[in-house]
């Protein structure tokens, strides 16, 4: 026999008010635009050293995200005489798997003048556009997959294994 507490029980958690919190999205994640997504739920990836990449943070307070994207621009030999800097800065909510983030995309360009790299040819421009995001969490991954702007997208949870680097590349 099911007594009365049971019934209560079973309810609230198809209610979802006694179902486990929800994990906390905080942290560095992989951004996903161009490749396969990945079947690690936490991918481990070596020290990025002098690679290019994609760095994102996410901040997840009681439902309340920010977040932070950056473009990491490989190391080079001798300094470039054009530099473009790119980053997207990010607000949002998360209801249940629900994940929605806006924010502006923003990429500055700055050329230099030739012998002297360090100084600027002329102000730098600056392109600003919003930026959508409307995602949900994986149960099984704990990725974040959905949209960037309508396009597939997907996050995944990333931690940089420790290493040494070296000397950059020439």
């Amino acid at each position: 026999m099911i007594g009365p507490s049971f019934l209560t029980g079973a309810v609230l958690l198809a209610a979802g008010t006694l179902a486990a919190p929800a994990r906390s999205l905080s942290g560095n994640w992989l951004f996903g635009a161009d490749g396969p997504e990945p079947k690690a739920a936490v991918v481990v990836v070596p020290p990025r050293c002098w690679r290019a990449d994609i760095a994102v943070r996410l901040a997840d307070s009681d439902g309340k995200l920010t977040g932070t994207i950056t473009w990491i621009r490989a190391a080079q030999g001798a300094p470039p005489t054009h530099t473009r800097d790119e980053s997207e800065r990010l607000t949002g909510t998360r209801e249940g798997d629900r994940v929605r983030m806006t924010g502006e995309h923003r990429v500055t360009e700055t050329t230099f003048t030739l012998p002297y790299r360090s100084m600027p040819a002329g102000p730098p421009t600056s392109t600003v556009t919003r930026v959508r995001y409307e995602l949900r969490v994986d149960g099984k991954t704990g990725h974040l997959v959905g949209t960037r702007d309508g396009r597939p997208f997907w996050l995944a949870p990333v931690k940089v294994r420790p290493g040494h680097c070296g000397a950059p590349p020439p």
